[in-house]
């Protein structure tokens, strides 16, 4: 099984690198405590250059009548979720999106603990305005240490601050709502009809056709590349 498909089992390397793995949250912890609202956000240009003028609807983007589409499931705490984000996602942006050929949906899921479920309502607030995008991928861009707390109101305010269109204080308010909470559910009652596990995960689907798993050998733009190319010819995706 690959490395890219459970961050579950990316927990059992731990211990190998519980070294490295204290420079990183040090790094990390002291990154995000800088973030705070009227800041530069790390990485916010390139987020909004990434996402600039493709249509959002909530948890989806581009095209809704683009004949495949993505889903992924992620946490938003989730460092190999992250990986995807670099690695893989501007590619599918630019190639696939843009271009009207896919569409994308994120579902976001709350595996890791309190900061992922803290990042998830306000990552599905900010969908209500049609920004959900933005915010994952900023987010993936200034993760800090797992379960560190570090998912504050300052950070989340620091984050939705750094996307133009987005009413912070609204967002901020629509956290505890209804709507946001079934979302939340939604994408916990799918991933388990699918058998997610963990994130990310990934289905992928054809107009006319049944959805299926999808399991990328790699989170590079290379392996998404061939399945979505195979899935737009006809053929399986994975």
């Amino acid at each position: 099984m690959p490395h890219t498909r459970l961050y579950q089992l990316a927990a059992l390397l731990v211990s190998a690198l519980a070294v490295s793995g204290v420079a990183l949250a040090v790094l990390r912890s002291g990154s995000t405590s800088q973030l705070a609202p009227g800041r530069p956000v790390p990485g916010a240009s390139q987020t909004r250059a990434l996402f600039a003028d493709i249509p959002q609807r909530g948890i989806e983007l581009g095209d809704p009548a683009a004949p495949v589409t993505l889903v992924e499931f992620g946490d938003l705490q989730c460092p190999i979720c992250g990986e995807f984000a670099q690695d893989a996602l501007p590619t599918i942006v630019s190639r696939y999106v843009r271009t009207g050929r896919v569409r994308l949906e994120f579902r976001n899921l709350d595996l890791i603990g309190n900061d992922s479920l803290r990042a998830a309502r306000m990552a599905a607030a900010v969908g209500e305005q049609n920004h959900l995008w933005e915010f994952t991928d900023l987010m993936y861009r200034n993760q800090g240490e797992e379960n560190s707390s570090y998912v504050t109101d300052r950070y989340l305010q620091a984050l939705a601050s750094a996307i133009p269109g987005v009413n912070v204080s609204q967002a901020m308010r629509a956290r505890g709502s209804a709507a946001v909470r079934t979302q939340i559910d939604r994408a916990a009652r799918l991933a388990a009809r699918w058998h997610i596990e963990g994130t990310p995960g990934f289905l992928l689907s054809r107009a006319g056709a049944p959805a299926h798993v999808f399991t990328p050998a790699s989170l590079s733009g290379a392996t998404f590349s061939e399945a979505l190319d195979r899935e737009l010819a006809g053929g399986p995706g994975g």
